[in-house]
């Protein structure tokens, strides 16, 4: 059980003190007061501030983009044996290029050597080598992918990203006019959720039988082997066959970045149009860059509309409560999918708002997963804020028995971290 006492426990024995990337005005309170009846700043408001946070997002999607071991290969790297992709870079036992040592250990995301603590992605190991500044090589990088002289992983990305368009287009399809789909539609009904919602956040179904739905659609739409939408299955007989990886009944929500492109689902099984969607989600994403799907938080703003947009943000302990919330017209949540701690996921979050509402029961039952980037929030925890909500049910609890206005009071009334923490 999550006390506050065992919270306070954990957050010093881990420590508070390490930095989260943020920008040195908004980490100062900074901020000027918003308008009256309105949840986003003027226009003018930290130009600079968005330009900062524009420049890193071009910089993470760069290095998605790249591959480092690529990188590496391209600068000549002074190997005893001759470079092998995935081989002897990746098991760490080439000699490092700017120590000598043998202990550097290259993969598609970063490099790192053991002895000279060198380390950091394709941008930097080129910056080093060439002997320029992060912009300067991330410039030419991105210069020699366009050219083709890099190949790179963006090929591999837009693929993936363009099967799972796909994919969500198919299943939104299938939950909202097929046949299939008619107990997906009951149990959202019953749960009052509106089409407006739906189609806000591309809900979706996978139907238990065919299995192959979406494989047979994907191959109708000109993609061959559609195997990164597949699974192998085994069934109790012995017998393999590849199956839709996202099928077996679930209802899906679409896992997409800042430009509305897709790399995944999180996916609820169904069983009857009584089923709870409270609980039991899991994150189903492809295997793109690590990256990417480490600063994605759900919904994922849109950048720079959304640089600040919120007065006070309250992190949902699942994607469901977000779409409970959203349905009631309370935009103003988000969730954190499993890597609530993440330095990179951190960064999105902390430049969507000002003040962050987490949810605590008093008997401490629930798993209170917001709480964990405490250990990464030290001079935010005054930006910290605590909302009891029951201990059965929670958020959607709460929004059930009072409404809209009951969860938006809970907000209003939500007391600072340091101050919970004390009683």
């Amino acid at each position: 059980m999550l006390t506050r006492r065992t919270l306070f426990k954990f957050a010093a024995t881990f420590g508070l003190g390490v930095l989260v990337p943020r920008f040195d005005q908004v980490a100062h309170g900074a901020l000027p007061e918003v308008r009256l009846g309105h949840d986003q700043l003027c226009d003018d408001f930290f130009p600079e501030c968005e330009r900062s946070l524009l420049d890193l997002e071009y910089l993470e999607n760069l290095k998605d983009d790249l591959d480092c071991t690529e990188v590496v290969a391209l600068c000549g790297s002074p190997l005893k044996r001759p470079y092998r992709p995935g081989a002897d870079l990746a098991c760490g036992i080439s000699p490092c290029p700017f120590c000598g040592e043998a202990g550097f250990r290259v993969r598609p995301e970063s490099f790192s050597c053991k002895w000279c603590e060198a380390e950091g992605s394709a941008i930097e190991f080129y910056g080093r080598v060439e002997g320029i500044p992060q912009n300067e090589a991330a410039a030419r990088l991105d210069a020699l992918l366009n050219e083709g002289s890099l190949r790179g992983r963006r090929c591999e990305n837009e693929h993936a990203s363009r099967m799972l368009e796909e994919a969500q287009r198919f299943y939104h399809e299938l939950l909202c006019e097929k046949p299939e789909g008619a107990m997906a539609r009951e149990c959202l009904a019953g749960q009052g959720i509106t089409l407006s919602t739906i189609k806000r956040f591309r809900l979706g179904y996978s139907p238990t039988e065919p299995d192959d739905l979406l494989s047979r659609q994907l191959v109708a739409a000109g993609y061959v082997i559609p195997k990164l939408m597949q699974m192998l299955y085994v069934s109790d007989d012995g017998e393999q066959k590849l199956i839709d990886r996202f099928g077996g009944g679930n209802l899906l929500i679409p896992i997409c970045d800042s430009a509305g492109r897709s790399w995944g689902f999180m996916k609820q099984k169904i069983t009857s149009p009584q089923s709870s969607l409270s609980v039991g989600w899991t994150e189903d994403t492809l295997s793109v860059s690590e990256r990417r799907l480490r600063r994605l938080i759900f919904p994922h703003p849109a950048w720079p509309e959304d640089f600040i947009r919120h007065r006070r943000l309250l992190i949902a302990e699942t994607p469901w409560e977000v779409v409970a919330l959203h349905n009631a017209g309370i935009g103003n949540a988000v969730y954190l999918f499993d890597s609530a701690t993440d330095p990179i996921r951190l960064r999105t979050l902390l430049s969507v708002g000002r003040d962050f509402v987490c949810v605590f029961d008093a008997k401490g039952d629930r798993s209170a997963t917001a709480f964990r980037f405490l250990e990464r929030l030290k001079r935010e925890t005054r930006r910290l804020f605590v909302m009891e909500v029951p201990s059965r049910g929670g958020l959607l609890a709460l929004l059930q028995s009072g409404g809209r206005q009951a969860v938006q009071d809970a907000m209003t009334q939500a007391i600072p971290f340091h101050q919970w923490i004390r009683e």
